[in-house]
């Protein structure tokens, strides 16, 4: 039962990155726009753990996968000049992880193209799996993440994060909840073309919370993992994968 909510989660999320209507970035964002622009396109786009965070087990341990985040959008329609009604937001990224050393894991994501978006990322994380407890399936990760998404050249964000994990492991289910502090840097463009209410090239910062709560189900090498992150919002996301 499980399994077949997770494979039905996992396809509508898919579905709704084709779905996905185009992002409408407002003009003349003052300040206060620029900082709640951020807070749903910075925070949102953050790296995602979606998966194991156990170590990967050795230098030897790889993974891959494919994800699917959605952030929801609607508000950005109401700052500045605002824009025609804007539905959520989504797109796919390729990630890779491998292990280094021990306990120690580092991964990148690529965004993929899709949905029509003019949508170009890259981030990376590192996870150090540093406490298993003795007599319960219990372990703990720390998990320092950034990354950086350009939009349609208007907007290019940079986040930072850390989060401490807490997973626990029965059979083939891992569940896993954490929390930790992320900030956000965003560039928006002036000129004519703009999206600033001054006409400048301007760059905000903004920081704050983060929470996480995740699902990972294992098949054999094959796995299916869903995750909701809590920042001023919450976003939304799945990923298919294989660890081997």
């Amino acid at each position: 039962m499980i399994a077949r909510l997770a494979f039905i989660s996992i396809c509508s999320l898919l579905w709704g990155s084709l779905a996905a209507a185009k992002l409408e970035i407002p003009k003349t964002l003052t300040q206060k726009d620029r900082e709640a622009t951020l807070e749903i396109l910075g925070y949102g786009t953050t790296p995602k753990i979606l998966g194991n965070p156990y170590s990967l087990g050795g230098f030897s341990g790889v993974e891959l996968g494919v994800t699917t985040e959605i952030v929801p959008s609607a508000e950005i329609a109401r700052l500045g000049a605002r824009a025609s009604q804007q539905s959520d937001i989504s797109y796919n990224q390729l990630t890779v992880g491998k292990g280094l050393y021990n306990n120690l894991d580092a991964y990148l994501q690529f965004g993929l193209v899709g949905a029509g978006e003019a949508l170009n990322s890259f981030g990376a994380q590192v996870r150090w799996n540093f406490f298993e407890a003795e007599y319960v399936p219990a372990f703990m990760t720390l998990v320092v993440a950034g990354s950086s998404m350009n939009f349609q050249n208007l907007i290019v964000t940079r986040n930072q994060s850390a989060d401490l994990i807490l997973g626990v492991s029965v059979d083939d289910v891992t569940l896993y909840l954490g929390g930790g502090m992320v900030q956000a840097q965003g560039t928006f463009t002036g000129g004519a073309s703009g999206v600033t209410d001054t006409g400048d090239t301007v760059k905000e910062n903004i920081s704050g919370g983060h929470y996480v709560a995740g699902l990972n189900l294992k098949f054999s090498n094959f796995f299916l993992a869903m995750e909701i992150d809590r920042y001023t919002q919450s976003t939304y996301s799945g990923k298919l994968g294989i660890r081997f």
